[in-house]
């Protein structure tokens, strides 16, 4: 997944970090700098991103609940996660999972 980091010009302490998938959305998840959590977005064709201070364990967490709960019980994900510059120097963590088969926008 290829994503990109937004800044707004009235917040320069925010990014938006967002991706261009194949089901035709646009996701997108906010970031303050120095937020001491992740925010993400859920696609409605199953693609996932987290951004933020421990993105890859939220993003585990996220989908055991899932499980839990019995959605998405029949998919596999794939799993990633990169670093991504911010406009104040400090490396931003993203975590994503693409499903094996993803749903029908």
């Amino acid at each position: 997944m290829e994503f990109t980091v937004h800044t707004s010009k009235y917040q320069k302490d925010t990014i938006e970090v967002r991706y261009d998938c194949d089901c035709g959305c646009k996701p997108r998840a906010k970031y303050q700098r120095e937020q001491e959590t992740a925010a993400y977005e859920h696609c409605c064709c199953g693609r996932i991103h987290f951004v933020g201070v421990g993105a890859e364990t939220h993003l585990s967490t996220y989908l055991e609940n899932r499980r839990n709960q019995g959605e998405d019980t029949d998919l596999a994900y794939e799993l990633g996660s990169k670093l991504m510059d911010t406009p104040w120097g400090e490396p931003v963590q993203v975590a994503y999972a693409i499903p094996d088969n993803p749903k029908k926008h």
